[in-house]
């Protein structure tokens, strides 16, 4: 094996090392589903409320903009959820999103 081997193959595990991590949020799982067609760079939402928003954008394939308003979102989640009525569970594309599972706590 050459040194220029050995770089490139650890450049490659670096990569394959970023994409593992990368697969555990749920956000850039559904990022990595949807039709590339679909993702847009800004969503639209007639939403004032952080959850309300923040799922528009989901939809909107707007993952970069939904990243941004998650902590609010999912502060306003965990205040509301006991009381509401909605479930907290939504269809994006083709893919069950729980706002339990996005709002949870890094392990």
């Amino acid at each position: 094996m050459t040194a220029h081997h050995g770089i490139g193959s650890a450049i490659v595990l670096v990569g394959l090392v970023l994409a593992g991590a990368r697969a555990d949020d749920q956000i850039d799982q559904l990022h990595a589903q949807f039709p590339t067609d679909l993702i847009n760079r800004h969503g639209y939402s007639d939403y004032t409320d952080p959850v309300g928003r923040f799922l528009d954008l989901l939809a909107a394939g707007a993952f970069d903009e939904a990243k941004a308003i998650q902590p609010d979102a999912c502060a306003t989640w965990a205040s509301t959820r006991q009381t509401s009525a909605f479930s907290g569970k939504v269809w994006i594309t083709n893919t069950m999103v729980s706002l339990d599972t996005l709002c949870a706590k890094p392990k």
